[in-house]
Formats: C-alpha cells, sequence, structure tokens
C-alpha cells in the first residue's frame, strides 16, 4: 500500500461530510444567473452584427448591379455621365 493511498484513507475517515459545505448557494445562483443573463445579452448583440452586416452586404451588391447596368464603373463618382431625368435620387 502507498503512502498516498494511506493519507487519503486516514482523511477519508476523520472528515464529516456536510452536505451544505459542498452546495454552491446563493452566491452560486446568483453567478450562474448573471452568467446565463450575461450569454444572453451577448447572443443578442452577435445576431444584430450579423443582420446588420449582412444588410450591408446586400446593399454593396445592389449597387453594385446598378453601377453595372448604368455602365458607370470605372467613372470617378458624383453624378458625371449620368441622364439627370432617369436619376432615381432627384
Amino acid at each position: 500500500m502507498s503512502v498516498w493511498s494511506v493519507v487519503a484513507r486516514v482523511a477519508e475517515e476523520t472528515t464529516e461530510f456536510d452536505p451544505d459545505k459542498v452546495t454552491p448557494g446563493f452566491e452560486g445562483f446568483v453567478f450562474t444567473g448573471l452568467m446565463a443573463a450575461g450569454i444572453i445579452v451577448l447572443g443578442f448583440l452577435l445576431v444584430g452584427r450579423l443582420r446588420r452586416n449582412a444588410y450591408r452586404h446586400e446593399v454593396r451588391e445592389e449597387i453594385e448591379r446598378e453601377l453595372g447596368e448604368n455602365g458607370d464603373s470605372g467613372e470617378s463618382g458624383g453624378s458625371a455621365g449620368r441622364d439627370p431625368e432617369s436619376d432615381p435620387r432627384g
């Protein structure tokens, strides 16, 4: 028998089990609740960012498609070269 097994057996025999000392208690309950609330908030923030990123991507694709249809892909911005009557911005 090793020394560690003897020490463990003696400690086991002399220690009385108290179930109140091994429960998390009120502090553990509050901590778990705060962790759950924090994870839920982070989830909502993540979904918002993903949705915003998807909308930006859709708008960029739409702008590129419109510019490709008008043939203005190589011009230097502004409204030069556009027909003012067909411009939806007015």
